[in-house]
């Protein structure tokens, strides 16, 4: 059903070496990465109409793993780095190539895809008022969000100040996180610790891609 796992660097470093993973081109454009997101958009509209076909078929909704599919997985790193490369008006010769058509794809790939099993996970070095952060809406959909060695700057572009007033404001240590998901179990803001990894990181994620 068009499962796959992409990974969108921009800027051909570590993890553009993996397998899966699509980068700038050699000409500094992301012409590949918009290609990408336009395949991968285009999966999640067939994947629906498959469910939506198959729900009624059988009457009732079919979830995505009921029908056999695997998840598919977009994983954008250094987004804030990518998105400056996109010019905000197009070319006459290339009209498609801008930071539109980007946001609007990834907008439609996060708000519509988790019920084909399609998922984006998002990566911003150090978020920021300046460098604009996720947008609203593209921020309401995220249903998990987890904030490294958080500060409560950072933590105000991501939660609500009531869902913060709880979390106490120290220093914090590699590994350690603030972590809050939509499943309704971990719907308020906590702290959680992540293994900090001792080993080839690069060497296994490509071992597992």
């Amino acid at each position: 059903y068009g499962s796959e796992i992409i990974i969108v660097d921009p800027k051909r470093a570590e993890l553009s070496r993996l397998p899966h993973t699509v980068s700038l081109n050699p000409d500094g454009e992301a012409t590949g990465i918009l290609a990408a997101l336009r395949r991968f958009a285009d999966t999640v509209t067939e994947r629906q109409k498959i469910l939506n076909d198959l729900s009624e078929r059988h009457g009732d909704a079919v979830k995505w793993w009921d029908a056999g599919m695997h998840p598919s997985l977009l994983f954008i790193d250094e987004y804030v780095s990518l998105k400056s490369i996109f010019p905000t008006k197009a070319a006459k010769d290339d009209p498609d190539y801008c930071l539109a058509t980007f946001d609007g794809l990834l907008r439609r790939i996060v708000t519509m895809g988790a019920s084909a099993g399609c998922y984006v996970i998002i990566s911003i070095a150090e978020a920021s008022v300046q460098e604009g952060g996720l947008p609203a809406m593209l921020r309401s959909a995220m249903s998990t969000r987890i904030l490294f060695r958080p500060t409560r700057p950072e933590a105000l572009l991501m939660w609500d100040k009531a869902k913060l007033d709880a979390m106490p404001e120290r220093v914090y240590a590699p590994g350690d996180a603030w972590f809050s998901s939509t499943d309704g179990i971990h719907d308020a803001v906590s702290y959680v610790h992540f293994p900090v990894m001792n080993f080839k990181v690069y060497a296994e994620l490509g071992r597992l891609l």
